[in-house]
């Protein structure tokens, strides 16, 4: 045989040495010698080798190597493989010819794309040999890189799923080989492997991905340095590493999930990716990480953790398509695997985007977190799925409408797959409830939520006894809110049904030619539509249906509304309606919600079986939760439908019978409903039933008690008459027994209550044994010692709260209430317990008990004002309220409760809302926020009741309704209240706290609501209630207390805090001229007629409660946070030393806030000594301590000046009066001063004088915030109360003066400026008035001489004086008329004296110019003010011996800033200086001026004239829109010293010649000298400092 294989091989080597030329002969010698060579096994004996080198000599000639033909280059290829097996390991031809061999051979490979093909076996044996033989390692020896690269990029184009299994293992094993044998892995290499990566490659197959994905598997180590490094170039933004383009996002998906600890080392630049601003790479990356994140069965690995984080945190993206995207990816990331362990982490991530501002992203969060649910109902905890559903109440209609369909679908899909048991049904009974209450939210009206209970909730195969179990598991989960929402929606659809009942009987008898039925059948479509959310299109759709003639759609409504129609027949009913009308008739969906709601769809007579049927189930299982819940949710139909109960006494009177508590309470509640519908068949069904209900009203509970006396009423035909009776005998006769007490006393309310003239008959027995058997007992010693927590009150405290109950309800019957005597002694007895916690003081009990007995006289007072409210005494109503401030806070908090319920209920009056401030004392009360909300709550209602009662014009009071006619009632019980002094007695600020707090929290609610307290535009509604308030506030100052005339003054000046309150919360309407008084409670209040001059005095004078300093003391609360006091000055100290270590400036709103707390704190230290220290030095001091940052402020401006814009200034025009001028014209006027100190034996108060300065805007503009907040901070904390600085000027220091100050010029440079300092009519600008009114250091100067030194000695010994008022027009005010006719231009430089007529007195000043144009005078005062003033209309006079008018040129009429300073200083020493100065704003444009902190070395420096032109300075000023104040720095500065002292005594108050000649030489010396000038600042910020904290 080896012969014969030996002889063929050489007769087929001889043959193919010259191959024929025909193919076919070809193919034939090639099939036989690959057949032959096939049959020889590797390594054979010598001889067959050399049999074969013919044959392979012959094979590996050019011309078959290299032929044309696919058949023989198969074939040869065949050969030479077959060749290469049997001489493995050894290489059977040379070098050369290998590589044509291979080329040979991979060319053959482009041929396995074609399974079906003749010569794809021999093809797949090549491919195999290649594999199993490692013959393709060759091909690296040979350095056949190019070909290898086309081997490689063949196998990707021809590789199919199509391909067997051993197909593709050899393919990949080739690869890997290849790739495993290389040194280095060639770019063009890689970059075919990527370049079969990617699920987006339309070149490439899926077979090729996954064979790419295979090799880099296997030979991750050695692919991963050219794939990171492909990686990091193209995150990096450099495409050049790899020449072919390729995805790098698709080939990190794919590496990802086969080699990820390839992608470790780029995280960083993914990271990258997606935090770049650019949205198309940020995009991308966002899709990369969702998709790799959510690959099914690939874990997220640890080291992609940050990534996930930083993923999570694109959810805050700023484009929303990036939030969509991200939260779509979280979605399907938990689809896939919802148990991983981040999901607990993406939840909550997703849950942080429900209050995203965007309403699409809020609602695919809502749609990610329902399509998790569904797909795995344990996905999501149900705390999550409770707050998705909060979206309920989202402001987007689309995304409210959207959360309620998924919610449906969520609930249908628990039902469904829930009937098992095997899902806790707490995780998704709660979703009814959740819908229910949207029935409060005006975009889901009744008709909405019937029709989602009814058509969505449940799956429509689901079984009647199927849908009450769901309905009674979700009963019970309900809160009062989502039970109240069931009645609102069931009282509704018995209001819909009874009016169609009317309209169908109407139609029945409906002729044309009758004008009254077609009136009543319109009435019935007006009742209709009220009950739909479009009342107008609702009506305009039942025309339409009474137009309708069809007989079928109107045999089908009345089957609707019959309610033996059971549950599916009322189902197909509704469709075949539908049906008939189409979805292109225009009553289509107006149809659709009017048969749900006229039908029974919702409830019906199978509804009640079941639910009995599921009671005694639950009765048998023990489940008391679940009984409670039948016996709700069957009262709750009995009340609306009581029809629905016919057919079910049987039921209902066996479960009478059972011997379970809850049952027999359940039952006897329906029955006391819906009794009187279904009497009849009850006295069929059961005879005994009046037995079980009187045994009930003898020894049941109290409950069963209450219910069981109605229910006999009920099922009986005289209305319980006769056996009441009966029933009322033995109760009376058991009381001396005293057995079942508390069921006996319950009764006889209830009998008093439904049956009256029974109750008559032995009423007087009844209340002698309450008083005396119940209310007058004593409790033992020791259970009054014992007796200490709330919990144990005595059973003896028990009986005496049912007694007061039953009296209670005697006053309360159903009828003809009014008519009932002895309310009086019923008062008396609820007066008595509300102040003693008993009847009586003799009566002895533990504290826990009184407090019990007070609660339930306040709550019977509560119950007794629906009816008895005007016959409640005054102390009473006092009392009641008081109980919100009881010790114990579990009855505060009931008592709160109930008056919060019954005025939401409609059935309290609003005016015991008062009990809400009551129980506060602070805005840190704990109950702050609580009363708060409840006090919005009742606001709301009141306003709502108001609309009502205006839509309807009722005839009734409005005002009643009004939630401000809570305020005269607040004020009285104010004034009355324990914790609130008698004004007269009492002056402290602090004892009124409490009433201040109470009061702004009502002021601030009325008239912010919820909005808080800003400032801007005034709604109509605010502007009427603020006019409604200042109403009601001047309508008690114009009347007495009728309670305690005593208390009369406290009432008013509590009227005046109110004021001050309102007018800052709403400062736009300040203005309460013309505003009427409105009609008073009667019994609190009695008006007093009084003259009209009179009232407009006492509402325009306030007490000094609502004075500026009692509100700068109540204001300056907010900032006394505990936290922050307890901190002490030390933290505020380095707290500003940090903030300028760092170079930055301290926020100018904390600098105040530090400043604020200081005075607090300091404020109380110095109570402890008031033997050593006045409180105006203590109030002095406070404002010292607030003025001293300003002049830091002023104190960095002028540096500045002094470096930059002076020197320049002067170097262009050369002299300073230029420089003044453009200074003025740059930047802003910093006036004011601050001068003074005081001394008492031995403490003395030094207080730092700035100069007048100019503010340069600074090159840090991010400071310019905190100078704008300085300035509208001041503008309100800077606020004095004019009446305390003169009660404290009056007070004299003995043998010390304090230097004349002046704060307001300090305030004015803080706040914003206007163009024009004056007003068209002569009246100061708006701003200015502000600043006269918050400044009470401001004084004009008089001309009578007493009042003159009056005020000098004021100005000495106090911090400021009376303020200037601002000027008003007053009718009937004559003008001045001059003996000596001047005109207009010759007055000027005269000097006059100009009247005020608020202030009632001349204010002396010189007339500086006169405009021709619009016939006006510039008039500047002594005190620096400036107006621009219609002499003709003003009441002014010439002042004699003063300086004669100087004539001027037409020209100068119109006086320039410069011409007015020069002029004033040449005239300052003929003008008075003992008053006062006001600075007014500036007319040149201002600049923002922002702080900077001072070297060591600026000190303040004193000029040797301050102590002589100290009260001689007032004229050497000029308002700030005319001079320069840097140019009298010297004489507006006085060092506070002991010679300072004691030239001050030397004084005298009129002025000499040697003050006159000083204040000149120390003039010209500041104008001729500016650097020195500008040297003399006040003390640096670090002295500052100091002195502050020192103040603690």
């Amino acid at each position: 045989m080896a012969q014969k294989l030996q002889q063929q091989l050489k007769d087929l080597g001889s043959k193919l040495e010259t191959p024929p030329a025909s193919k076919d002969a070809l193919v034939k010698l090639l099939k036989q010698a690959a057949n032959c060579l096939s049959e020889i096994e590797q390594s054979p004996s010598l001889s067959i080798l050399d049999s074969m080198q013919t044959c392979l000599t012959a094979i590996a000639k050019q011309e078959l190597l290299k032929h044309q033909d696919r058949d023989v280059k198969v074939l040869v290829a065949t050969c030479i493989c077959e060749i290469t097996r049997i001489t493995a390991p050894e290489a059977p031809y040379s070098d050369d010819v290998l590589r044509d061999i291979f080329h040979l051979i991979v060319g053959t490979f482009s041929g396995l794309s074609d399974v079906d093909s003749p010569s794809f076996g021999r093809r797949v044996v090549i491919l195999e040999t290649l594999a199993r033989y490692r013959s393709c390692v060759v091909m690296l020896d040979l350095e056949c890189n190019d070909l290898i690269n086309e081997m490689f990029h063949t196998f990707f184009s021809v590789v199919s799923d199509n391909h067997p299994e051993n197909v593709l293992n050899s393919m990949q094993k080739i690869m890997v080989l290849i790739v495993d044998e290389s040194e280095d892995i060639q770019e063009n290499l890689l970059s075919i492997i990527l370049s079969a990566l990617g699920r987006k490659r339309t070149d490439f197959s899926m077979a090729a991905r996954r064979l790419a994905m295979n090799v880099v598997e296997h030979c991750a180590r050695k692919l991963e340095p050219g794939i990171k490094q492909f990686l990091v170039s193209s995150l990096s933004g450099d495409n050049s590493y790899l020449s072919k383009s390729v995805d790098h996002h698709e080939i990190i998906f794919d590496v990802y999930q086969c080699a990820p600890q390839i992608l470790t080392g780029i995280i960083p630049y993914i990271t990258g990716e997606l935090l770049t601003d650019k949205l198309d790479i940020r995009s991308k990356a966002v899709e990369l990480l969702g998709e790799l994140f959510a690959l099914p069965g690939v874990s997220i690995l640890e080291s992609f953790q940050p990534l996930l984080s930083e993923f999570l945190k694109r959810l805050t993206d700023r484009v929303v398509e990036i939030r969509v995207s991200v939260i779509e990816h979280l979605k399907n990331c938990l689809m896939s695997n919802p148990s991983r362990p981040e999901a607990p982490q993406i939840i909550k991530a997703l849950s942080d985007r429900l209050l995203d501002y965007d309403e699409n992203v809020r609602k695919q969060v809502v749609a990610a977190v329902y399509d998790v649910a569904c797909h795995s109902l344990d996905a999501i905890p149900a705390e999550t799925a409770k707050l998705v559903a909060e979206r309920l109440r989202d402001k987007s209609l689309s995304v409210k409408k959207y959360t309620m369909e998924r919610l449906s679908d969520l609930y249908r899909l628990y039902c469904l797959k829930g009937s098992d048991g095997s899902i806790n049904a707490d995780d998704f009974e709660w979703i009814p409830g959740k819908i229910l209450k949207c029935l409060y939210d005006k975009d889901f009206r009744p008709e909405t939520m019937e029709l989602t209970l009814c058509g969505s909730l449940f799956p429509p195969e689901f079984s009647i006894k199927d849908r009450v179990k769901h309905w009674v598991k979700a009963f019970s989960g309900f809160d009062k809110v989502e039970a109240k929402a069931l009645e609102q929606i069931l009282v509704q659809k018995q209001r819909l049904q009874q009016e169609m009942h009317k309209y169908l009987s109407l139609r029945q008898t409906y002729q044309e030619d009758a004008p009254d039925l077609q009136r009543r059948i319109f009435g019935c479509f007006r009742s209709m539509s009220r009950l739909f959310n479009d009342p107008a299109k609702a009506e305009e759709s039942l025309n339409l249906l009474n137009q309708l003639k069809d007989v079928n759609i109107w045999k089908i409504l009345t089957s609707l509304l019959d309610p033996s129609t059971t549950f599916h027949q009322a189902w197909s009913s509704r469709d075949d309606l539908l049906k008939i009308l189409g979805e292109r008739h225009p009553l289509y969906d107006f149809m659709k919600m009017l048969s749900i709601r006229c039908s029974y769809l919702l409830i019906n007579k199978e509804y009640v079986k079941e639910i009995l049927l599921e009671a005694a189930e639950q009765k048998l299982a023990g489940s008391m939760k679940l009984i409670s819940s039948c016996m709700n949710l069957l009262t709750a139909i009995a009340c609306f439908f009581p029809l629905l109960l016919s057919g079910s006494e049987e039921d209902l009177v066996n479960l009478l019978k059972e011997q379970d508590e809850m049952l027999k309470e359940g039952i006897t509640h329906v029955l006391a409903k819906a009794g009187g519908t279904i009497r009849e068949q009850l006295a069929v069904t059961s005879s005994s039933i009046d037995l079980i209900l009187e045994r009930l009203c003898l020894e049941g509970s109290r409950k069963q008690a209450k219910y069981s006396v109605h229910a006999l009423a009920a099922i009986t035909k005289d209305d319980g008459l006769k056996s009441l009776s009966v029933l009322y005998k033995r109760l009376v006769d058991m009381l001396p027994e005293k057995t079942h007490l508390p069921a006996v006393l319950q009764s006889l309310g209830c009998i008093a209550q439904t049956a009256m003239p029974i109750f008559e008959t032995r009423e007087e027995e009844i209340v002698e044994f309450i008083i005396s058997k119940i209310l007058e007992c004593t409790n033992k010693a020791d259970e009054i010692s014992s007796k200490s927590e709330w919990g144990e009150r005595t059973e003896v405290c028990l009986l005496k709260i049912y007694g007061i109950k039953t009296l209670v309800k005697s006053y309360l019957p159903s009828k003809d209430a009014q008519l009932r005597p002895g309310i009086d002694k019923l008062m008396g007895i609820l007066k008595n317990i509300l102040s003693y916690g008993d009847i009586s003081q003799d009566i002895y009990s533990s504290d826990v008990d009184k407090a019990h007995m007070r609660l339930a006289s306040a709550k019977a007072v509560l119950r007794l004002s629906r009816q008895w409210d005007q016959r409640i005494p005054v102390d009473v109503f006092y009392k009641t309220l008081r109980i919100s401030q009881d010790a114990y806070p579990q009855s505060r908090k009931f008592f709160l409760n109930k008056i919060h319920q019954y005025i939401k209920e409609k059935l309290l009056d609003a005016k015991y809302a008062c009990a809400f401030l009551l129980s506060i004392s602070d805005c840190y009360s704990p109950e702050y926020e609580e009363c708060k909300h409840n006090l919005l709550e009742v606001v709301q209602i009141c306003q709502q009741v108001k609309v009502r009662q205006l839509s309807v014009q009722t005839d009734m009071n409005l005002l009643l309704t009004y939630p401000e006619y809570i305020l005269p009632y607040l004020v009285h019980a104010l004034a009355h209240d324990p914790s609130c002094p008698n004004i007269e007695e009492c002056s402290d600020a602090q004892a009124f706290e409490s009433t201040y707090w109470r009061l702004h929290l009502f002021l601030s609610v009325l008239l912010h609501g919820d909005e808080g307290s800003q400032a801007g535009s005034v709604p109509s509604r605010k502007s009427e209630s603020f006019t409604t308030i200042v109403s009601i506030f001047r309508s008690i100052k114009c009347s007495e207390d009728l309670v305690d005339g005593k208390r009369s003054k406290t009432l008013h000046a509590i009227c005046d805090l109110g004021l001050s309150i309102a007018k800052r919360l709403i400062p736009d309407l300040a203005d309460t001229s013309g505003i009427n008084t409105v009609p008073l409670p009667t019994m609190l209040y009695m008006h007093v007629e009084k003259s009209h001059e009179e009232n407009s005095v006492e509402n325009d004078e306030l007490a000094w409660l609502g004075g500026e300093s009692a509100m700068a003391h109540f204001e300056a609360l907010k900032f006394e946070n505990k936290e922050m006091i307890d901190s002490g000055a030390a933290n505020d100290v380095l707290f500003l030393e940090e903030k300028d270590g760092d170079g930055n400036e301290v926020p100018l709103g904390k600098m105040m806030k530090i400043l604020r707390l200081q005075g607090a704190k300091k404020k109380k230290k110095k109570a402890t000594k008031k033997q050593n220290l006045s409180s105006d030095l203590v109030n002095f001091e406070n404002e010292v301590d607030l003025l001293g940052m300003v002049r830091e402020i002023n104190l960095d401006n002028l540096e500045r000046l002094q470096g930059n814009d002076i020197r320049k200034l002067e170097k262009n025009n050369g002299h300073s009066g230029s420089v003044q001028v453009d200074l003025e014209n740059k930047n802003e006027k910093i006036l004011g001063s601050w001068k003074g100190e005081t001394e008492e034996v031995s403490i003395a108060v030094t207080v730092p004088t700035p100069k007048r300065k100019r503010s340069l805007s600074m090159q840090r503009p991010h400071l310019e915030k905190a100078h704008k907040e300085s300035r509208e901070f001041f503008s309100q904390a800077g606020k004095l109360d004019k009446e305390t600085h003169k009660s404290s000027g009056h007070k004299k220091l003995k043998d010390k003066h304090i230097v004349e100050s002046t704060v307001s010029d300090l305030l004015v440079s803080c706040l914003p400026t206007n163009k024009s300092s004056t007003s068209k009519n002569g009246k100061k600008h708006a701003d200015e008035s502000h600043v006269e009114e918050s400044i009470s250091n401001d004084s004009k100067k008089s001309t009578n001489a007493e009042e003159t030194n009056k005020v000098a000695v004021q100005s000495r010994n106090s911090t400021g004086s009376v303020k200037k008022r601002k000027r008003r027009s007053i009718a009937g005010l004559g003008k001045c008329s001059h003996a000596n006719e001047l005109n207009d231009a010759e007055v000027v430089g005269s000097r006059i004296k100009v009247w005020w007529p608020l202030d009632k007195k001349f204010y002396e000043g010189v007339i500086q110019s006169y405009d021709s144009e619009s016939k006006k005078h510039m008039v500047l005062y002594d005190d620096g003010d400036v107006e621009v003033l219609n002499l003709g209309k003003e009441k002014w006079e010439i002042i004699k011996h003063s300086f004669m008018p100087r004539k001027r040129q037409k020209s100068d009429h119109q006086t320039t800033h410069t011409e007015l300073s020069r002029e004033k200083r040449n005239n300052s020493k003929h003008s008075d200086s003992r008053e006062h100065r006001k600075s007014t704003k500036s007319s040149s444009p201002k600049r923002k001026g922002t702080p900077r902190k001072h070297t060591d070395h600026e000190r303040k420096r004193v000029s040797k004239s301050s102590k002589t032109t100290s009260l001689s300075d007032t004229d050497t000023r000029v308002d700030s829109d005319l001079s320069n104040a840097h140019s009298h720095s010297g004489s507006e500065v006085d060092e506070v010293n002991d010679d300072a002292h004691t030239d001050g005594e030397e004084q005298t108050e009129a002025g000499s010649k040697e003050e006159a000649e000083e204040l000149v030489k120390q003039q010209k010396a500041d104008s001729s000298n500016l650097n020195d000038k500008e040297e003399s600042d006040d003390e640096p910020l670090s002295m500052w400092r100091v002195r502050s904290a020192k103040v603690t």
